[in-house]
This record gives structure tokens, sequence and C-alpha cells, in this order.
């Protein structure tokens, strides 16, 4: 009799606790599977986003790696792609890619305001550390082409260790456009220091710059001869 007794009062006892509790539990239930749901719908769009973006740069790089033979149609198809991409997902590294594409094609056509307006892009719209490095560099190269040597310098600030050696570079070339041969000398040599030796193309490129520079030209004076009485 205690026994039945005990069972009817742990039923009485859930009863009252599924009268109080009931209603949260299941809605809480109801939550949660619609919130896994919802994840993996999410999921299921960003995968999709993923693979179409990988699609669209796959043709991208089809038409601009044979850009000469395809001519201007090709490049007209080039640049739409690429503004697919930028707009799709202006954060991924696919729509920033595209728009080095883009700099680059401008800067073949000697568009290099056309080329700036890309590299900025990509530049205000949170790239990952190594894209923004050499989203700076490349900027940096088109304003010094530009003449624009101030708003270049201020793009080479602290570099990472992998990108020194280019940094030293390009603020070696803009001093040599300035005319500032001995700072121009000290960042060939700089950027020839942070250089892996492995790389000798580049070692001999910058040690031809470096090179290349010539000393200023020395005023010498000579003392007046003394005519001959």
């Amino acid at each position: 009799m205690s026994v039945h007794l005990s069972e009817e009062e742990q039923l009485e006892v859930l009863k009252r606790w599924w009268k109080e509790y009931g209603k949260t539990v299941v809605i809480a239930t109801v939550v949660a599977v619609a919130g896994y749901f919802a994840f993996t719908a999410w999921q299921d769009q960003q995968r999709e986003k993923r693979e179409a973006a990988s699609n669209l740069y796959e043709d991208l790089l089809q038409i601009v790696s044979s850009e000469q033979a395809v001519g201007e149609a090709g490049k007209t198809t080039a640049v739409h792609l690429a503004s697919q991409l930028k707009e799709a997902d202006s954060s991924s590294l696919y729509a920033h890619n595209a728009a080095f594409i883009l700099a680059r094609l401008a800067v073949a056509e000697n568009n290099l305001d056309e080329a700036a307006e890309q590299l900025t892009w990509v530049l205000d719209n949170k790239p990952a550390p190594a894209t923004e490095q050499v989203a700076r560099l490349r900027l940096a190269r088109v304003l010094l082409s530009q003449q624009a040597y101030d708003d270049a310098e201020k793009l080479l600030t602290t570099p990472v260790e992998a990108f020194k050696s280019d940094y030293a570079e390009i603020r070696a070339d803009i001093n040599k456009a300035r005319g500032n041969i001995e700072a121009a000398r000290a960042g060939y040599e700089e950027a020839l220091a942070a250089t892996d030796p492995q790389q000798q193309e580049r070692m001999m490129l910058l040690q031809l710059k470096r090179d290349d520079l010539k000393a200023p030209a020395t005023v010498t004076q000579q003392a007046p001869t003394e005519t001959a009485q």
C-alpha cells in the first residue's frame, strides 16, 4: 500500500511540475529545433554562396589568363564577373582578388585613377592582414606613378616581416623619384638586407637599382693661377 501511495504521489508531483513548467519546456524545445534548422539553413546558404563565388572567380581567372586572345570583349566580361564578386560579398577574399585583377587591367590600360580606386576599395573592405599588405604595396606603386609621393609614403608604415623588403624598396623608389639619392640608396640596402638570399632574381634587381644610382655631382673649385709676370 505504501508503495502504491508513493507512486501516486510521484505522479501528482509530475502533474504539478508539468502544469507549472510544461509550457516553458515545449516553447524551449520548439525554439531549439527552430534554431537548429535555421542554423543548418544558414550553413547551406553560406556554402552555396561560397560555391557560387568560387565558380565566378574560376571563370574570371580563365578569362584574364587569356585576355590578349579574347580582346576587348573578354575584358568587358572580366569586369562584369569581378563586379559581381565584389557586390556579392565585399569582405571575401574572392572579392578582394577580383578588385586586384581590375586594378591590374586598369594599369595595363594606363588608367591609374581606376587602379587606385580598386585598390582603395580593397583597403576599405576589411581585408585579411596579408591582403591588406599587398593592397598597400600596389596602391603605393600606383600613387608613385602618379607622382603622389606623400600619399604613397603614408601607406608604407609598419609592415609585417614578410613585406619589409617590398616596403623598403618602394620607399627607396619614392626617394629616388624625389631626387633623394642617398636616402634611396639606403632604402635599397635595407630592402636587400630583408630579402631572402634564395630569391636571387629579386636580389639582383635590388642590386641593379642600388648600383644604378648616381652619386650627386661634386663641384670642385680650383685655386686661381697666378699670371706670370
